[in-house]
């Protein structure tokens, strides 16, 4: 995020006004203080135009198998959320892959992404209640859904199972 508001020029108070974060907030994650929410992050990414796994900075090698042991997941819903940044943006593609786990109760908002064209979501295990604009989809596995990511969206557990999707946010 510092190297892109750096490049831009712009200050932690622009910054703060293009994504709804707070100054401090901000200043708390450029220096390490703070772990943001995938909520944030979304905020963040939408704000300034980019996709989410550019703030991750994760890099990844061509034709080397990936292990999610060897990911550092991001966790939402008091950690009951677990994401995992399978494949980041990369502008060649136009694609970021995401790998989901939700426990039990678990609940995310997810803010519009008005910089996405659209989102896939793949369940592979359980029942995932996803709402867009108010309406509710119950996908039960396997099943799959697509939406604009620009509309409100809500991922939730309503089970007393694990579920585990698959997110494609394409650009």
């Amino acid at each position: 995020m510092k190297k892109v508001r750096f490049e831009r020029g712009l200050t932690l108070e622009q910054t703060s006004n293009l994504t709804s974060v707070s100054k401090a907030m901000l200043g708390q994650i450029e220096r390490g203080e703070s772990n943001p929410t995938i909520s944030v992050l979304w905020k963040i990414a939408t704000g300034l135009k980019i996709s989410f796994s550019e703030l991750l900075s994760i890099e990844s090698n061509d034709y080397e198998p990936i292990s999610l042991d060897n990911l550092e997941p991001v966790y939402e819903a008091d950690k009951r959320m677990i994401l995992y940044d399978v494949f980041p943006y990369n502008p060649i593609t136009g694609f970021e892959y995401f790998y989901i786990k939700m426990l039990p109760g678990a609940r995310h908002v997810s803010t519009p992404h008005e910089n996405a064209k659209n989102e896939y979501v793949v369940v592979t295990k359980g029942t995932l209640l996803l709402t867009v604009d108010e309406e509710d989809f119950e996908l039960v596995a396997p099943s799959a859904l697509a939406f604009k990511p620009s509309r409100e969206h809500t991922y939730s557990n309503i089970c007393d199972t694990e579920v585990v999707f698959q997110n494609i946010v394409s650009y």
